[in-house]
């Protein structure tokens, strides 16, 4: 436990110093990205983030696969036509005098900075304006997070944790003024979040990290008694306390937690418990596609992700790109079909009882869901996120302008 600390302690570490590399060289606003535009029919702009661009590096760190996202979204308006201006989503407060109503495309990331999305949008009135829903639905979101936190206390009343993970409120009628239509990520739940905006709604694909690799033998190795937790941050969101605390009672069955040790009041609430679970191993941060993914991945039978609100979690994903069999809950937001496993159930007495039972399928069945999660990973795809995008962008422009014909 301590040696996995420690090495999770380096890794994390070394991505401080590069947070603190980014604050101090990245720029606010990145102006006329033009890199793929052989002729300019338009000028479009997008708010998200403007790191990819500065540092090009990170697209291919896959730290987070938005910083491929934005790159390929700008790259998708080059080759229609389109210049495109980025402002960065941690400006704070925007001096929308200074913006210009020169913009034919407005795609902005939210809800995650919903506030900065409606002063941006209502100062550039020829736009067509497009919601990227990266997220559940603020108010779902908020009220999925407090349930949590709810619950928590009710098994530990005297405990209090940082309420992490909850999004800004906003003026949600004003917002939806300032909407032409909204591409989302995520399955028919993160749809039905947004039905009461009333705007047109395409679904785009999440992607994963191409390096990830599917090989055949690590289906022979897979042990159905072992599961990973491979996630962010947001510990309560995600979760994680629920795990630990079942799997502290199942100890013929092992839990690997993958995720940075960023929540000092969580580690230390649990620490006895896990000093006294030798069946959960916390590993820190983990490098996707990295050496000890892949370890981990080969011996690991189920990736497992307890979240109460995501939009198609690339944790996961990514993991069912290994053709780990993913046991979710609704939240999480996956369409496991039936090669997957659903808990709708997260209290401990049922979860205890799910995983044990999980845990003794027959071997024939468990390799068919492990070939069947890998070949429903082919809609987690860089190429998958490219057309859907690309596809719900053309629909939605030619629906307004009928540039394409009728």
């Amino acid at each position: 436990m301590k040696k996995e600390l420690k090495n999770a302690y380096f890794v994390f570490r070394g991505r401080i110093r590069g947070a603190i590399f980014l604050r101090l060289f990245k720029k606010k606003v990145v102006r006329n990205y033009q890199k793929y535009c052989d002729i300019k029919q338009g000028h479009a702009l997008l708010y998200y983030k403007t790191d990819p661009f500065v540092f090009r590096g990170i697209a291919d760190d896959y730290s987070h696969v938005n910083n491929w996202h934005i790159l390929e979204i700008a790259k998708i308006l080059n080759k229609l036509g389109f210049w495109v201006d980025i402002i960065d989503r941690t400006v704070k407060n925007i001096d929308t005098t200074k913006l210009q109503d020169q913009y034919d495309i407005f795609i902005g990331a939210a809800p995650a900075a919903f506030k900065n999305y409606e002063a941006i949008s209502g100062h550039i009135n020829k736009a067509t304006k497009i919601l990227f829903a990266t997220s559940r639905e603020t108010t779902v979101h908020n009220e999925s997070l407090q349930k949590r936190h709810d619950y928590f206390l009710q098994r530990h009343p005297d405990v209090l944790l940082p309420k992490l993970g909850f999004l800004e409120n906003f003026d949600k009628e004003e917002t939806i003024k300032n909407i032409d239509a909204i591409f989302y990520l995520g399955t028919n739940l993160s749809m039905e979040d947004y039905r009461s905006y009333g705007k047109p709604m395409y679904k785009v694909f999440d992607s994963t990290d191409p390096r990830i690799v599917f090989d055949l033998e690590s289906l022979k190795q897979r042990s159905q008694k072992k599961f990973l937790y491979f996630a962010g941050t947001n510990n309560i969101l995600k979760g994680l306390d629920l795990l630990i605390e079942v799997f502290s009672k199942l100890p013929d069955l092992e839990l690997f937690i993958c995720t940075p040790a960023k929540e000092k009041k969580f580690e230390a609430f649990y620490r006895e418990t896990l000093a006294n679970s030798p069946n959960i191993h916390w590993v820190g941060f983990v490098q996707v596609a990295g050496d000890k993914f892949r370890d981990l991945t080969s011996k690991c039978g189920y990736v497992i992700l307890l979240s109460c609100t995501e939009a198609e979690a690339s944790s996961v994903t990514s993991c069912m790109r290994r053709g780990m069999v993913p046991v979710v809950s609704p939240g999480a937001d996956i369409d496991v079909k039936d090669f997957g496993h659903l808990i709708k159930d997260i209290s401990l007495e049922s979860l205890q009882l799910h995983l044990s039972k999980i845990s003794k399928e027959p071997r024939n069945i468990f390799v068919k869901r492990m070939y069947q999660s890998y070949m429903d990973s082919f809609n987690y795809t860089q190429a998958k996120f490219s057309e859907s995008f690309e596809k719900a962008l053309i629909n939605i422009l030619n629906s307004r302008s009928k540039m394409f014909g009728e």
